[in-house]
């Protein structure tokens, strides 16, 4: 994964290809599955992740400063799937309701790894039953790690929905696995009674 510093990046530097080739790889998977979310065309959503990154390199000394690279990608290739979806008149679908995402598209983690495939499943089977935009936002802040802020300003959305529509995808996630980690529960329980 990108080291954290990586967030705050001035483009007037001297950035090589294999910085850039950095910045690629670890950000193009999740933004793939962030664009198809949009688009519901893989083959469209990767040429609008791979046009956002051409720009970002033919612009990379005209950019002043990026505060948080991670956001302002996202927010590109936002803009440039409703860009699409405005040439191709599909923009009156609710975008947002329509946000679908598979946890195993992200990326793969040495977490992941170590979970099986069973437990991939019960956790997919598990968010797919999450409102639609409440997985959207449970899976930006959570698998994107993007901050309840930026998640706000990408889907133009308040801070307190945010924290609402995380509030329950942790209630419903936490009664879904109640069975599953009984241990965990009973322990939690313990704790609120004291």
């Amino acid at each position: 994964m990108l080291d954290k510093n990586l967030i705050d990046i001035d483009f007037n530097d001297d950035i090589d290809e294999s910085f850039f080739k950095t910045i690629y790889v670890d950000f193009y998977p999740g933004l793939i599955v962030f664009a198809n979310g949009y688009l519901k065309d893989i083959a469209m959503a990767e040429d609008t992740v791979e046009d956002v990154f051409v720009k970002l390199w033919i612009n990379k000394y005209t950019i002043s400063a990026i505060k948080n690279l991670k956001l302002y990608l996202f927010i590109s290739v936002k803009n440039a799937c409703i860009n699409q979806l405005v040439k191709q008149k599909r923009i009156n679908i609710q975008l947002l309701d329509d946000f679908e995402i598979d946890i195993k598209d992200i990326t793969a983690t040495a977490e992941e790894n170590m979970i099986s495939d069973e437990r991939i499943a019960l956790i997919n089977t598990e968010l797919n039953k999450l409102p639609k935009k409440c997985r959207a936002i449970f899976i930006l802040v959570k698998e994107e790690e993007l901050k309840y802020r930026e998640v706000a300003t990408l889907l133009n959305l308040s801070i307190k929905t945010i924290e609402a529509q995380m509030s329950i995808a942790f209630k419903k996630l936490a009664l879904a696995f109640q069975d599953e980690f009984p241990a965990y529960f009973v322990k939690a329980s313990r704790k609120k009674s004291v």
